[in-house]
């Protein structure tokens, strides 16, 4: 994991899950003689963070975070970096558990509100990746275009919508969205969700 805004970037442990979910508040800051988890791609062997210190996470801060699988072999290849932005006091945190139901003719999206909901929810957003001329010059910024505004923790998104919608192909080909909670300080920072598009079964329709 590594801070966004620092430019020559060090990656840092958050830790070692044997669950394929976790609560991230710290990260461990290691010896300078010794190389992160992150970067020992060879060998299996983990410091032992219980003697490492820890460090906080910075409130209204963007971190990139990777994940990797390790086994008796060592460290498996890193996942696509993604970047998530820590709350401000006062604001609401990022909607959580987000399900995407398909029907015949739109997808119904739908959210959890935030565990830290820092005030009265006023409302949700939620936003679709589209396509836009900006992609071609800029790729990996995403243009957004909001398709729901509302008290509830659900939307549905229409074919019409979807046939606007950019497919991101810098991992698995997939539709993205982002849903954000607002209280009275304004909006928290966004969940992003990438929708696993199979282009085959696309193409044939």
């Amino acid at each position: 994991m590594a801070p966004v805004k620092t430019k020559d970037r060090q990656w840092y442990d958050v830790g070692i899950f044997k669950n394929s979910s976790a609560v991230v508040s710290q990260f461990y800051l290691l010896p300078e003689e010794t190389l992160s988890i992150s970067n020992k791609m060879e060998s299996a062997d983990v410091p032992d963070y219980r003697l490492l210190k820890k460090q906080d996470l910075f409130p209204g801060t963007v971190y990139r975070f990777r994940v990797a699988a390790i086994n008796g072999c060592g460290v498996g290849p890193f996942s696509k970096i993604s970047e998530f932005k820590t709350c401000i006091p006062g604001f609401p945190g990022a909607p959580s558990t987000v399900k995407i139901t398909k029907s015949v003719d739109c997808i119904h999206l739908s959210w959890e509100p935030p565990a830290s909901p820092s005030g009265n929810i006023l409302e949700y957003s939620a936003y679709l990746a589209i396509r836009s001329t900006q992609l071609q010059e800029n790729p990996s910024q995403l243009v957004f275009m909001r398709i729901y505004c509302g008290l509830k923790t659900s939307c549905i998104v229409t074919a019409a919508q979807l046939s606007n919608a950019h497919v991101d192909y810098t991992s698995r080909p997939a539709i993205v969205f982002r849903i954000s909670a607002k209280n009275e300080r304004g909006y928290g920072p966004a969940t992003q969700v990438r929708w696993l598009q199979d282009m085959k079964t696309s193409s044939s329709k």
